[in-house]
C-alpha cells in the first residue's frame, strides 16, 4: 500500500472568495474551518489603524464645522419681510411668513453677513 503526500501548494487556486467559502485554520490544538463571512480582521491587526483613527477624527471635525455653519438653530432666524404686500416695516403682521438666515462669509479678509430669505410656511391667519 503506498501513500501519496499532497502539499497545499498543489491545490487549485480560486480567483475570489464568497461568504459560504471555507478558510482552513490551524490552531495550537486542532485544524478547523472558518466561513469567510465570519472572518473578521480587527483594526489592531492592521498596519493602517492610525490612518483610520486620524481620518475618523478629521471626519468628526469637518462634520462639526458643517453642522455649525449650515444647519440653523431656531434662535438664529429673524423675521423676514411680508412677501405678499412687500411691507418690510411690519414683518410680524405678515400674511405669509418668511424668515431670513444670516450667513457669515469671509470675503477679501473682511467678514460679511449675507442673508438667505426663507419662505414657504403656512399662511398666518390674523
Amino acid at each position: 500500500m503506498s501513500s501519496t503526500e499532497i502539499s497545499i501548494k498543489q491545490l487549485p487556486q480560486v480567483t475570489e472568495i464568497n461568504n459560504n467559502d471555507l478558510l482552513l485554520v490551524q490552531t495550537t490544538n486542532a485544524t478547523n474551518t472558518l466561513k469567510f463571512e465570519n472572518f473578521v480582521v480587527g483594526l489592531e491587526n492592521t498596519t493602517f489603524a492610525t490612518t483610520i483613527s486620524a481620518n475618523a477624527t478629521d471626519i468628526d471635525s469637518v462634520s462639526s464645522i458643517i453642522s455649525d455653519t449650515f444647519f440653523v438653530k431656531e434662535d438664529t432666524l429673524a423675521d423676514g419681510p411680508n412677501l405678499l404686500t412687500g411691507d418690510t416695516t411690519s414683518p410680524t403682521n405678515s400674511s405669509f411668513d418668511s424668515d431670513v438666515l444670516p450667513i457669515n462669509i469671509m470675503q477679501g479678509g473682511v467678514l460679511k453677513t449675507f442673508y438667505f430669505l426663507l419662505s414657504g410656511g403656512q399662511p398666518v391667519v390674523t
